[in-house]
């Protein structure tokens, strides 16, 4: 007759290996869940420091506060999809926002966007730089802004920024401002 060894439910286990814990050490279970909390801290702070707060609709009093205080200001001119007086009207209203003197002492960012793409020339640095649309908003979206684009005619105002759309055939005469948020 033969003899049995018996074996127990331990042994040929290698490496301090255990069955109740699935097969891993405590000291790697130990660096498996550090590794979690550091992942789980790195999401954190990517989402709030790269998603952007929101910039809810508002009455204009929260974008204007904004606007006087900063000392940054951004006027992206979207011309995609305008006709040439349409184009035209675009560029004279942030001409005459910025001829009103209303960011005196300020750095301003102009942006131009164009069915090529968008170019932006600051007054606190040399030289111009080209960009998608979606990096031009992104540029502007840390400061108060204002986005002036072709559409049905209206002001829209939201917590950090300010929308203007001017209108087919519209001349360069429109009243174009922001006054309608002062006081």
């Amino acid at each position: 007759m033969k003899k049995e060894a018996s074996r127990s439910p331990e042994k040929g286990l290698e490496h301090g290996h255990s069955q109740k814990t699935g097969g891993l050490p405590e000291s790697d279970r130990n660096a498996l869940a550090a590794l979690l909390v550091v992942l789980a801290v790195s999401v954190a702070a990517y989402v709030l420091l790269f998603s952007g707060q929101p910039d809810n609709p508002a009455d204009g009093s929260e974008f204007y506060a904004l606007l006087v205080g900063s000392g940054k200001v951004g006027i992206v001119y979207d011309v995609r999809g305008a006709d040439q007086l349409q184009a035209s009207a675009i560029y004279q209203c942030g001409v005459d926002i910025i001829s009103k003197g209303r960011f005196a002492g300020k750095a301003l960012q102009n942006i131009g966007c164009s069915q090529e793409g968008c170019l932006a020339a600051s007054s606190s640095g040399n030289g111009t730089a080209r960009m998608s649309y979606e990096q031009a908003l992104k540029q502007v979206s840390g400061d108060p802004y204002i986005l002036v684009k072709p559409g049905e005619p209206a002001y829209n105002f939201f917590q950090r920024h300010m929308e203007i759309t001017i209108g087919k055939n519209t001349t360069g005469n429109s009243t174009c401002d922001i006054s309608a948020v002062e006081g």
